[in-house]
């Protein structure tokens, strides 16, 4: 036997010792705040848990490199330990879902419609499979006391965190309370709420910390184990397929129960590897002499080697090059699953539906028989392994067994954006844990752009206390934002609804000087009035007007508008000065004076929503810009009352078409992402955005895109930018309303969003004629 493999069975050998109570049964001696157990005799294990990754929905060049990537960790596993990987099927917890994503009720007048959304995310909670799939590492270790298996486990998990970040998943250590938390859901499937866990008061009480996770009764039959009133059963993989497709674990873990399936992990040395497959080889080259030799004997000289001897020839020297020249380890496995049922009936039937999976890929489990104790503390994150059932891979043939499937997410604190296309899971977004938090969402029309923004005012509206923001050149948020107790401001020609171009609250700009910046926005103006652009001496002109203005102002004077401007225009001396006077008059004294006056509206509403559809294509532009210089302002305003605002921008690419405004926006999302603002801009036309440098910058640095339905030229440069894959494009492909990707950080996750109709929510956010009166 390879001394290795001798060695792991002798460490894990134990002398046997009937449990007396269901305390006995969990095989744990010692617990460690920082997550270390003690589960033997000098044995230590510790277990960290990993992020998924997006391996189904990854094109073949990716999925190569992953794979590679994922052999790359499956070598780095030392040879002394033992090493665990484990997929663990819990089911949501309605109590603990509801108490972190329902939105409670305020006696605001607007309860009805949070009831009306309680109610879709429960239905979508409850209608979907309502599993969470998490994932473990385990690594168990011989040491002689623990001040050694801390030193071990410390540079164990900075070996796995790099490994693992060079996946595009995260891997975080576990503590006593996570993992015994783990152990706890499952052994207590239903009761997860009830666990609470003080390792210090339950030191100083002298409590066993197995009296806070082990069921009420253990029975253990011979192909079956009840666990308090749940039945449970363990199952192995007993024979391989010659050719294993890497999506069996991933259709063996869809099953819809409480499971954890375990792959056992035992690296062999090269060179004992090496020597042991050379004294193999050397075996059968030996056979085959022999063969040769009696036939030779009975002049028999043109006899062929028998195929089976031809075969174990092939494979030895396959596997001997593996290991010296193709960068393979030898490596044993083991995987082991155990699942759950209410009953004894539904056990056997997801019994047969694994045994059926298995066989779809030519590989056969089987029931552990009169094992169900030993299987359950190996399928189990603890550290054991007691099944002797083990198989003789290389590191290639072992990563087939993928653990990876789809990413999901699911963040406490997060804002429902619809399902995952894949697994059906919620997915939940907390952009506060994004390096930035800007977001775009981009679409064709009719791909459901308005809507999706509409139900993220409308969490935001009913679950908080956040400001609201936005800039609506179609009045499409209009009936929403008054339906939720905003402010409506139509600015139009001749509305009576003004906003002042030249308001400049306390604190504007990046912090240095704000007249500089005020500076900026008026010449970005300038630039909308003369599509032939500004030369020098009219940028000065300007430039200086402007620091006339705020310096008569800041000496006691009224805060200037743009009829004060144009007066200190034709003060100069300059024949440019009163050229720019002269445009300037139109949107003063003219008819599209309506950013000339003061501002006469309740900009303090907590929701606003600027209406700037009747301004005209003269006006668009630059109404776009004064409002996102009035938004600026209210978030500077918010900021230092430490307060969050939300500003949703539509029809976005219009500022880009010319060089003062995209520049002004540019520096202007820049300001909203430090003050504490989570800026939002919607565009169908994604080929007009990419055209310009700033646009495609700010999209590619944004950490938050949802990218639904997209035109042929705009899905290419979409992935060409963003790097997405053939497979991950055909969600953006002809996609029903509601149905794209989504990018979270490095995260593309594919979604469904279907809003129930038949209720008041839709009809308020729902942009298609005739479904308002449904």
């Amino acid at each position: 036997m390879i001394k290795t493999l001798k060695n792991s069975n002798h460490q894990e050998k134990e002398k046997f010792k009937i449990p007396k109570s269901v305390q006995q049964a969990v095989p744990i001696q010692i617990i460690y705040p920082d997550g270390i157990f003690c589960i033997g005799k000098n044995k230590y294990s510790k277990t960290f848990r990993f992020t998924d990754i997006n391996y189904a929905v990854a094109g073949r060049e990716d999925k190569e490199a992953m794979f590679l990537e994922y052999s790359e960790l499956l070598n780095s596993f030392d040879s002394g330990t033992t090493t665990k990987l484990t997929i663990n099927n819990r089911r949501l917890n309605r109590a603990d879902f509801e108490k972190s994503i329902l939105i409670p009720m305020k006696e605001d007048g607007l309860d009805i419609y949070r009831k009306e959304y309680n109610q879709m995310l429960l239905d979508k909670a409850t209608g979907t499979n309502s599993m969470i799939q998490e994932k473990y590492v385990t690594v168990t270790v011989i040491r002689k006391n623990y001040e050694e298996a801390k030193t071990y486990f410390a540079r164990v998990s900075t070996e796995l965190t790099a490994h693992f970040s060079r996946l595009g998943s995260r891997c975080t250590e576990l503590d006593a309370e996570e993992r015994l938390r783990v152990l706890h859901d499952f052994y207590r499937t239903g009761e997860e709420t009830g666990f609470t866990f003080d390792l210090l008061q339950t030191m100083k009480k002298g409590h066993d910390f197995r009296d806070f996770i082990c069921p009420d009764t253990f029975e253990f039959e011979s192909d079956f184990f009840k666990m308090g009133d749940r039945y449970g059963r363990v199952l192995f993989l007993r024979e391989y397929a010659s050719y294993i497709r890497d999506s069996m674990i991933s259709e063996l873990t869809q099953l819809n129960r409480n499971l954890m399936l375990s792959i056992d992990v035992i690296p062999v040395p090269t060179d004992e590897a090496v020597r042991e497959v050379e004294n193999r080889l050397l075996g059968v080259e030996t056979n085959i002499t022999n063969w040769q030799r009696r036939q030779n004997q009975n002049q028999n000289f043109s006899a062929v080697i028998p195929y089976d001897m031809e075969l174990q020839r092939k494979e030895s020297k396959e596997f001997l090059d593996d290991l010296t020249t193709r960068d393979q380890r030898m490596m044993f496995g083991l995987l082991t699953l155990v699942h759950t049922a209410k009953s004894k009936k539904q056990l056997d039937a997801d019994t047969d539906t694994l045994l059926t999976t298995a066989r779809k890929h030519l590989c056969q489990f089987a029931i552990l028989r009169y094992q169900q104790q030993d299987g359950l503390n190996t399928a189990l994150p603890i550290g054991h392994r007691k099944i002797n059932a083990l198989r003789t891979l290389t590191t290639e043939s072992l990563a087939v067994l993928m653990p990876f499937r789809v990413q999901e997410i699911m963040d406490t604190g997060g804002i429902y954006y619809g399902e995952n296309a894949i697994s059906h899971n919620l997915i939940m977004c907390n952009k506060a844990n994004l390096l930035n938090q800007s977001a775009f969402l981009l679409g064709v029309p009719g791909s459901g752009k308005s809507f999706s923004a509409k139900e993220l005012i409308v969490f935001l509206a009913l679950a908080t206390q956040d400001d609201i923001l936005v800039c609506d050149p179609e009045r499409e948020y209009v009936s929403l934002i008054t339906a939720l107790g905003g402010e409506a401001i139509r600015i139009a020609a001749g509305s009576e609804d003004h906003i002042n171009a030249m308001d400049m609250v306390e604190g504007y700009g990046d912090g240095g000087n704000p007249i500089v910046d005020k500076s900026e926005f008026i010449l970005s103006l300038f630039e909308q009035l003369d599509k032939k652009g500004l030369g020098a001496k009219e940028k000065s002109i300007i430039d200086r007007c402007v620091a006339l203005v705020y310096d008569d102002y800041q000496r006691g004077g009224e805060l200037p508008t743009l009829c004060v401007l144009r007066e200190k225009l034709m003060d100069q001396p300059e024949p440019e000065a009163q050229e720019l006077a002269l445009e300037l008059e139109l949107f003063t004294d003219g008819s599209l004076n309506a950013f000339a006056h003061k501002t006469n509206v309740d900009t303090q509403n907590r929701m606003v929503v600027y209406d700037i559809m009747d301004l005209g294509k003269q006006l668009k532009t630059m109404g776009l810009l004064v409002i996102t210089d009035a938004m600026i302002n209210r978030v500077t305003e918010n900021w230092k009352k430490g307060k969050r605002t939300h500003l949703f921008l539509d029809e976005f690419h219009v500022v880009f078409e010319n060089e003062y405004s995209g520049a002004f926006f540019n520096s202007a999302w820049r300001r909203f992402r430090k003050r504490n603002a989570f800026p939002t801009a919607i565009t169908q036309n994604v080929e007009y955005l990419l055209d310009s440098v700033l646009a495609s910058t700010m999209l590619s640095n944004s950490e938050f895109i949802v990218m639904l339905n997209q035109a042929a030229s705009d899905r290419q440069k979409l992935a060409n930018l963003l790097n997405i894959s053939r497979e991950q494009l055909s969600y953006i492909t002809n996609a029903d309303e509601g149905c794209g990707l989504i990018r979270y950080g490095s995260a593309l996750v594919p979604f469904v969003n279907k809003f129930p109709r038949k209720t008041r929510l839709y009809r308020l956010m729902t942009t298609k004629p005739g479904e308002e009166t449904l």
